[in-house]
């Protein structure tokens, strides 16, 4: 007989109402790999809850030999109300915790293309991972196609890591 045990430290940064989750950091192994996830809002998982968001997240991120996660979102609002100030903070978060990675995957998803806030927001955070010479990365399906969020049928199971690839539209400093 076998038995394997295993630890999941889990921190969550709130705002002081509780009203706004800026980051959600797991960690199983810490002499691996560190990743960044942002995605779109943030979920419901918290210190002790998973959401299904979180659950692939780490099984897809544990398969691809990584020891750690970071999870971040463009709207931090856990009431869908963000603010000046909570945006704000995020992006202060975004900027302190891509120090602590080793690879940030954007998965936004695709319906943030027609979401104008959603654009200007990623723009911003991706200006501060081209300034910090970050390795951004995207989940690509088997199709080919890129840019998708965790809980996309085609890639919920399995993640394909390929660089993320800056649109036209997007500016580049």
């Amino acid at each position: 007989m076998k038995v394997i045990k295993s630890i999941i430290k889990t921190e969550v940064t709130y705002d002081a109402e509780m009203k706004s989750k800026y980051v959600v950091r797991k960690e199983w192994d810490k002499n691996k790999r560190r990743a960044l996830v942002l995605m779109k809002n943030a979920g419901q998982a918290d210190e002790i809850v998973q959401d299904q968001t979180t659950m692939y997240v780490m099984n897809n991120l544990a398969k691809l030999d990584y020891g750690s996660v970071i999870i971040m979102n463009l709207f931090p609002s856990l009431e869908c109300n963000d603010t000046n100030e909570s945006a704000t903070e995020n992006l202060k978060c975004v900027q302190e915790e891509v120090e602590k990675v080793d690879d940030i995957i954007i998965a936004v998803g695709t319906g943030s293309e027609t979401n104008k806030e959603a654009q200007k927001r990623l723009h911003m955070i991706v200006a501060i991972l081209l300034d910090k010479k970050a390795t951004i990365l995207q989940i690509e399906c088997p199709k080919g196609r890129r840019g998708f969020h965790p809980l996309y049928p085609a890639v919920k199971n399995e993640w394909k890591l390929v660089p993320y690839e800056i649109l036209p539209s997007e500016p580049v400093n």
